[in-house]
């Protein structure tokens, strides 16, 4: 989930604070080096991979608007331990849209044939707001395809108990001014796709808690203080999942993985390198 703005706009010491760009020596999301088309599912998904094939492989998973460039810090920085693959989701970026109604269960399949199309077993995903969405899925549909997730702002229903009404409402009265649009003969590829990504974040997804106890992989949810998403949500996704861990990142928003990377990426790294725990301050204070 993203706001309409965001929509259409595309050990680490704890003194960081928010920081500049991050540098990058790629033009990630059009880089014809590292870029191919892969026919999955009726259409041409577009992905770019990055580092060595012999390395353990990570999929990263943009958000609603986004593409493969709106990660070119985790791919900067993960590049060179793991190989790295990010796609541009149906109907985002390069990635073409076919002719079925979107929602995160095509979203998924997607991505799990993009997966057997590379003949990749299974592999370590961060996903970040939508891209978190489809991660949960891919590990509660595919669940052998799953070392370990991250998901970062997700969420499982579209009403105020999981988004702030300060996003809903500006969605709803942007999608009827979309729709009044191609209702009035607008028929530019970008109006459609913005309101095609609009209604996607309006009615999906419709996951129940009694799903996300099928995820059997590690899974570390993330997000902000000052998230689009309600903390309560996600502590609520948090507390269905077996085996997760759950991250706050103080003095930060929904994309923290672009405007705090250094500690995101920190995070995100020591959850994979670190075989999963979860300790308990009762044993600790109260130990049997």
């Amino acid at each position: 989930m993203k706001t309409i703005v965001l929509l259409f706009c595309l050990f680490i010491p704890l003194q960081i604070s928010a920081q500049s760009e991050c540098p990058c020596s790629i033009d990630y999301g059009n880089n014809p080096e590292a870029g191919k088309y892969i026919s999955v599912n009726n259409i041409k998904m577009y992905y770019e991979t990055y580092g060595n094939p012999e390395h353990e492989p990570l999929l990263l998973i943009h958000g609603n608007g986004g593409s493969i460039s709106g990660n070119k810090c985790q791919i900067e920085f993960f590049k060179d331990s793991y190989y790295v693959i990010i796609p541009d989701s149906r109907f985002h970026g390069k990635s073409e849209e076919g002719t079925e109604e979107l929602n995160y269960r095509l979203m998924t399949k997607d991505y799990a044939a993009l997966l057997n199309e590379l003949k990749i077993d299974s592999l370590n995903i961060i996903g970040q707001s939508d891209g978190g969405i489809i991660g949960l899925m891919l590990a509660m549909d595919y669940p052998k395809k799953v070392k370990k997730l991250i998901a970062s702002a997700p969420n499982i229903r579209t009403d105020s108990t999981a988004i702030y009404n300060w996003d809903l409402i500006p969605l709803k009265k942007e999608l009827a001014s979309l729709n009044e649009k191609i209702k009035n003969g607008d028929k530019s590829k970008e109006t459609f796709r913005a309101k095609v990504l609009l209604n996607l974040m309006d009615k999906y997804p419709t996951i129940q808690n009694e799903e996300l106890k099928k995820i059997a992989a590690p899974t570390l949810i993330m997000t902000s203080d000052e998230d689009v998403i309600k903390p309560e949500h996600v502590l609520e996704i948090y507390n269905h999942i077996p085996k997760a861990h759950l991250f706050i990142m103080p003095g930060a928003t929904h994309i923290m993985p672009s405007t705090e990377y250094e500690l995101f990426n920190q995070m995100c790294l020591r959850f994979l390198k670190n075989p999963f725990k979860r300790p308990t301050t009762k044993a600790i204070f109260h130990p049997e």
